[in-house]
């Protein structure tokens, strides 16, 4: 069975967002896809806020290559 897609945000190749017609929200980046229900998304959104208000600022263009890197060993091996 084929759930319609509804493309909600994109980021040229790096990722995308689209709900599923059955309410899922998917969020595509690189090779990885996360599900999300509407509260989780939101969720989701509020502690990313949160965690880019607490970045120290950057001078512009620093460190933004295009690329996607994952690492997620360091939070793994705690």
């Amino acid at each position: 069975m084929s759930c319609s897609k509804k493309l909600l945000a994109s980021h040229g190749k790096f990722g995308c967002v689209y709900e599923c017609g059955c309410g899922t929200i998917h969020v595509s980046v690189g090779p990885v896809d996360l599900k999300f229900t509407r509260a989780s998304l939101l969720e989701m959104y509020a502690m990313l806020a949160e965690a880019a208000q607490e970045l120290e600022p950057r001078s512009e263009g620093a460190g933004e290559t295009g690329d996607i890197f994952f690492d997620s060993s360091q939070h793994l091996a705690n």
